[in-house]
Formats: structure tokens, C-alpha cells, sequence
């Protein structure tokens, strides 16, 4: 697969220079967040992380079809008792939430009410127990109907010749992403193909994310829209570029001040790098690489944890060049095999080293590759035991919302001790993640090595005041 990608890649074409970045800041309902030279602000200025995790949602994720073709897979349902799961005992505070233009726009012109009321509403029950979502346009090999999800028929260009069904294997999906059909369909997308209805694909992509951002205006708990999950432009940034910036600029129309996230081609994947020529052209915005070192090639089978932390640096010399903060959309192993998690504690490692928000890949899944936290029950599909192993992994603490600019994180497992270096606190008014599956008991916390004596836990949360330059969080009996 990588080879093939680039060498299709080796003859397209490279960003255009010079574009210039907007930094203008538009009227429009109270920003929750903003992105600002690399780092994620609330409304008190509070540098915040942003960390959790991906869920495929049924009634969202959209892989079923109304003509009696065998849907593609099972998708579990997602509530707010597990994004209370979520904030409350692995102390997360993000939810990725990858959603459809088939969902959105199942027919050409014509939206879907119910499938917006339905986000909104997901969106406003993790919010009220302290999770807030970014939700993502996603699609994987293009669309349902010849590869999982993504794009509407009416939207694939040339016509495919023949319409998929269920059930997807990981086998299959493999051989899918690089069909023929899926491919040009994604050359037609990002190359502007004309529409029947004299729309181009950029115009419609674009109005569809338009009309998706204005449903979230009403819903402040949705704190940023992913343009587009992993482009498969094969190196063609010119395109890329022009298909992001339609999206965009459709989405700040609807919503000023509402962040976007966007990815860089998905050769980045295999790659781990994706050199920028041309910075994102608007402010308040969110770079979202996917970190998958060798994952898909074999499983990362040669272990190798440089080649992981060396992905992680250059995904945030990225951000930076783009002046966007960084948050990895995706990474992951298998969390049931000791390699996995040494994989993944290795990329959570690196993430508070960059100071990075992420959203591992992926809550619970019963199909495919089975990753997640939870495995399958007696009944097929449906939800067994929790996998204690992985849940405890990502019950690690880390600073959500800081008075003043975060100089370092560190994270001692063997203490359970978080240490946050601070300059520049104001008023000192701190949270930090307080998952319970971590400290059940309680915590303690130094200011400058003084205690402080005053810490309200709640929610998965622990709020204090520090005026200090280190705070020191810890189990309350340590």
C-alpha cells in the first residue's frame, strides 16, 4: 500500500507559496475555545488541553442502506452515560464524533434535520457531564457505497459501476481504499468535478459543512468542525488546499468563531511527515495529523518508539508552521497485546511532551479489527467486559484548563503524580483531569511545594487556585 500511494503521489503537484494567512476575527455567537499562536484559550484564557477519544456512534455513522443491501457493520450505540464514563473515571474530557455527508445530505440539496438534531443532542449530553466534541466530517475509502462511509452516491464521480454492500471485513475495506472506483472518486472530489445540477463537489462539500456548522451555533459544547477526515489527495496539495479553504471559509460564514480542524493528506499516515509550503489560510484553527507509525504496514513490528516520538515532533514543527495548535485526531494499536499499549503509552508520552491534544482511536468496536475498550459480550455485538488494562492507560491525568502558559507536563505512573510547570499565572484559578479509576481516594496539591488547601473534586475534575510556577497533583493519602 505505501508504495503504491507514492508512487501515484510522485507526479502531482506542490502547494502554491506565498498565500497569505487571515487573522481577521469575525462577529458571531461566544467562542468556548480559540486556537491562538499554537495553543487552545477558553473565554478566561485559561490555556486548555483537549483529550479523549473516538466513537462511532449508531444512528451517526453512517453504514446502512434503505434499498436491502446488507449494512456494512455494527455500529454500538454511544450515550451520555458513557461520555460520564468518559469525564468521571478516565478523567477524559474530549469526544471525536465522526459524522456523514450521507448522513447529512443523503440526496442532492436536500438536508437532514433529524440527522443534525440527533448531533446536536449528542453534543449537548456529553457537555452536560463535562466532555466537549469535535465533530468530524469522516469518511473512510470515500463512501458507504464503495468503500465504508463518507461522501452521499449522488456525490461519487464517475458513477460507480457496481454498488458495495456488507459485511466489511478489514480485508476488504483494505482493497477498497485502493479500488479504482475509490480513487476516482477522490480524484473528481478534490480536482472540482461538475455536478449534474451544475454544482461542483467544492460547492457542495462546502455548503454541506456550512449548513452542518450553522446546526451547531445553538450547541456550545461542539468546540470544533473537522473539515474532512484523512484527504487521500496523493500528494496533491494544490488541491488540497482548495478544497479546505471552500469548507472553511462555508463553515466561518455559518459560525465565525467556531474552530476548524483540518488534516494533512492521508499519505501522512505512511510517511510521518507532511512538509508545509503553504500555511492554513485562516486564524483560529486546529492541525490534525493522525499518528499511525507502521501500525498498518505490520502492526509495528519492529517497536521502534523513536520513529513514534519522531512523527510527534514533526506533526507539531507542523502546527506550528501553520500556526495552529496540535491535535492527533487518531492514533492506536491494539490495546489487548503488550506491543499495543507500549505503542500507545509511548505516543501519550510524547503528547505532553508538544503539549498536544488527541483523541485515541476508538471507544468500542465489535467489528473489524475489535479495537477498544470494551470486548465483545456472549451475544455478538453487543458489549462485554471493560478491558481494565487499556481504560487504566488512559486514566492519566493531565492539565484541561490552566491560568497562564503550560511550560512543561510530566506524568509519573509509579506515583501517580502529575507536575505542571507554569509561567505567567494570573489569578491562578487551575483544572486539571482527576480521573477516578486513578486517584479514588482523592487528591492532594502543592503550589511551589506548599499544599494547598483548598481543592474541589467533581466530575472527573479537580479545580484549585495556584499562583505559583509548579503544581504538583498527587493521590491524597500519598
Amino acid at each position: 500500500m505505501r508504495t503504491l500511494l507514492l508512487v501515484l503521489a510522485a507526479g502531482c503537484g506542490a502547494a502554491p507559496k506565498g498565500q497569505p494567512v487571515d487573522s481577521a476575527e469575525d462577529a458571531g455567537p461566544p467562542a468556548v475555545l480559540r486556537s491562538e499562536d499554537g495553543r487552545l484559550l477558553d473565554a478566561d484564557g485559561r490555556q486548555v488541553l483537549l483529550r479523549g477519544i473516538n466513537a462511532r456512534v449508531d444512528g451517526l455513522f453512517d453504514v446502512t442502506f434503505d434499498d436491502g443491501r446488507v449494512a456494512l457493520e455494527e455500529i454500538p450505540p454511544f450515550t451520555r452515560d458513557d461520555c460520564g464514563f468518559l469525564s468521571r473515571e478516565l478523567g477524559l474530557n474530549l469526544l471525536r464524533l465522526p459524522v456523514q455527508w450521507s448522513g447529512i445530505e443523503p440526496d442532492a440539496g436536500s438536508y437532514d434535520d433529524d440527522y443534525l438534531d440527533r448531533i446536536g443532542q449528542l453534543v449537548d449530553d456529553c457537555a452536560a457531564v463535562g466532555v466537549v466534541t469535535i465533530v468530524d466530517l469522516h469518511q473512510d475509502a470515500y463512501g458507504k457505497d464503495i468503500g465504508e462511509d463518507g461522501a452521499p452516491l449522488w456525490a461519487i464521480v464517475p458513477a460507480p459501476p457496481e454498488l458495495l454492500e456488507g459485511p466489511l471485513t478489514s480485508e476488504e475495506l483494505a482493497r477498497r481504499r485502493l479500488s479504482g472506483p475509490v480513487l476516482a472518486a477522490f480524484r473528481s472530489l478534490y480536482g472540482d468535478a461538475a455536478l449534474p445540477s451544475g454544482r461542483t463537489l467544492h460547492q457542495a462539500h462546502a455548503q454541506m459543512a456550512g449548513r452542518l456548522a450553522a446546526s451547531l451555533v445553538d450547541h456550545p459544547g461542539a468546540v470544533a468542525l473537522e473539515l474532512h477526515n484523512e484527504p487521500v489527495t496523493l500528494g496533491d496539495q494544490t488541491a488540497l488546499d482548495a478544497f479546505h479553504a471552500a469548507s472553511a471559509a462555508a463553515v466561518r460564514g455559518a459560525h465565525p468563531t467556531l474552530p476548524v480542524v483540518f488534516e494533512p493528506d492521508a499519505l501522512r499516515n505512511l510517511t510521518d511527515a507532511a512538509p508545509v509550503e503553504t500555511p492554513f489560510p485562516f486564524a483560529n484553527t486546529i492541525y490534525g495529523p493522525h499518528i499511525y507509525t507502521d501500525v498498518f504496514e505490520n502492526g509495528w513490528a519492529d517497536e521502534d518508539t523513536d520513529a513514534i516520538r519522531a512523527s510527534i515532533a514533526a506533526a507539531q514543527d507542523e502546527a506550528t508552521a501553520h500556526g495552529a495548535h496540535l491535535f492527533v485526531g487518531e492514533f492506536g494499536n491494539d490495546p489487548r497485546t503488550e506491543r499495543g499499549a507500549l505503542y500507545i503509552d509511548t505516543c501519550l508520552d510524547a503528547f505532553d511532551a508538544h503539549q498536544a491534544s488527541w483523541a485515541i482511536w476508538l471507544y468500542e468496536e465489535h467489528s473489524q479489527d475489535s479495537w477498544g475498550l470494551w470486548d465483545e459480550g456472549a451475544e455478538p455485538h453487543t458489549r462485554g467486559s471493560l478491558r481494565e488494562d487499556a481504560a487504566d492507560q488512559l486514566a492519566r491525568p493531565f492539565p484541561t484548563a490552566i491560568d497562564g502558559q503550560v511550560e512543561a507536563i510530566a506524568w509519573d505512573g509509579q506515583t501517580q503524580t502529575l507536575t505542571v510547570s507554569i509561567s505567567g499565572a494570573g489569578g491562578g484559578s487551575h483544572e486539571v483531569s482527576a480521573p477516578l479509576r486513578t486517584w479514588p481516594d482523592g487528591v492532594a496539591v502543592t503550589c511551589d511545594a506548599v499544599p494547598v488547601p483548598e481543592v474541589e473534586v467533581a466530575d472527573g475534575r479537580a479545580r484549585f487556585v495556584c499562583e505559583g510556577s509548579e503544581l504538583r497533583v498527587f493521590p491524597a493519602d500519598g
